[in-house]
């Protein structure tokens, strides 16, 4: 486990901080960035038009990026824009869609999350997470009408037919591996879900209306997202970004003391604890926008985890991560992450294999 945090790190989070607030000072740290280095880490982290977005304010500053370093950058950050109006765009569709065929639904994640950002335009765009009103049963049924040979799991069936890009329907918005911890959450889930198919929003441009989650959902949903992702194949700084600006909206005194207790419910309060401690770390987060105390040791092995894998894990390199890897080596690679993990975060750790032989027969039912 790393025990400090490198300077040329340090460098790169004091100038995120900046990224991510358009009234701070410009930090020290720019004076010591190499550009092209920190290109290669934002690409790794899927942070590339987030850093940029402060690049942009350093007009006249001294060390600046080469003129090469600025029209690579560009290149990225000109696709990100684009993918994003075009996602904006499928979201909207789908929403509208979805409603014509009589089912409510919210897009989880994704552009949701992109509207918090100082530019909505900023953070880099993935798949489409729709959660549809309905129970797996009927939502399958309706997707395999369309589009028959789609995949389904316990959460989610992939929709192939929304053309290019990737469309997750969700009628479960997440899960835990603890199966009791799970049913809290499924709980959760149903007790929420009329705000949450309820909350619209206005897309930039005239481009339409999506329903998103709200903070106080998302500040839990959120949650059993990067701990479902820390599992089963590793998470980026690009969800903690996601994070800390969902923390940022604000909560009330009461409202951290209900979170605290579904966290705790849920079996996600070891993952809030670590997550805070490296949103402290990283983008500073203060005290008053925690909704619970830091656990430093955890949050080490998380911020660990984030540094050696980047977005999803895609980029860990160590021996049992091969991302790519199908059938008997991925649940191999599971069985070692697992091992990995089980001291720190023992009820997750020990849980997946259960809950691997449960999704199993869940899907030869379904």
């Amino acid at each position: 486990m790393t025990n400090n945090i490198s300077e040329i790190l340090k460098d790169y989070f004091l100038f995120l901080r900046f990224c991510l607030d358009d009234t701070a000072d410009i930090p020290a740290s720019v004076d010591r960035i190499v550009w092209h280095d920190l290109l290669e880490f934002a690409k790794r982290q899927s942070l590339t038009s987030v850093f940029f977005h402060g690049m942009e304010r350093l007009v006249g500053h001294e060390n600046k990026p080469t003129d090469d370093d600025v029209l690579e950058w560009f290149g990225h950050v000109n696709d990100i824009r684009e993918r994003n109006k075009f996602v904006y765009e499928r979201s909207a569709w789908v929403v509208k869609n979805f409603a014509t065929e009589g089912f409510r639904s919210c897009i989880l994640k994704g552009q949701g999350n992109a509207l918090l950002y100082p530019d909505i335009m900023m953070r880099m765009s993935g798949d489409i997470d729709v959660w549809v009103d309905g129970t797996p049963r009927q939502v399958i049924a309706y997707i395999r009408k369309l589009s028959p040979k789609d995949k389904v799991c316990y959460h989610h069936i992939d929709f192939s037919r929304v053309k290019k890009v990737p469309v997750e329907v969700h009628y479960r918005p997440s899960f835990m591996n603890n199966l009791v911890a799970n049913a809290r959450l499924q709980r959760f889930f149903k007790d929420e879900a009329d705000r949450q198919f309820t909350n619209r929003v206005s897309l930039p441009d005239g481009m339409g209306e999506i329903c998103v989650p709200t903070p106080a959902f998302n500040r839990i949903y959120q949650m059993s997202h990067i701990s479902n992702h820390f599992f089963h194949e590793g998470i980026g700084l690009r969800q903690l970004v996601d994070y800390y600006l969902v923390l940022m909206q604000g909560f009330t005194a009461d409202e951290k003391r209900n979170d605290e207790r579904l966290l705790r419910q849920c079996g996600l309060l070891k993952m809030a604890r670590a997550v805070m401690y490296v949103l402290h770390e990283v983008l500073g987060l203060d005290e008053q926008h925690m909704i619970v105390s830091v656990d430093k040791k955890r949050g080490k092995k998380l911020l660990d985890e984030i540094l050696a894998g980047g977005n999803f894990g895609k980029y860990d390199e160590r021996i049992g991560n091969n991302v790519n890897a199908g059938g008997v080596q991925k649940n191999i690679q599971r069985i070692y992450r697992d091992l990995r993990m089980a001291m720190l975060f023992p009820s997750e750790s020990l849980w997946e294999p259960v809950f691997r032989l449960y999704h199993y027969f869940w899907r030869l039912a379904h």
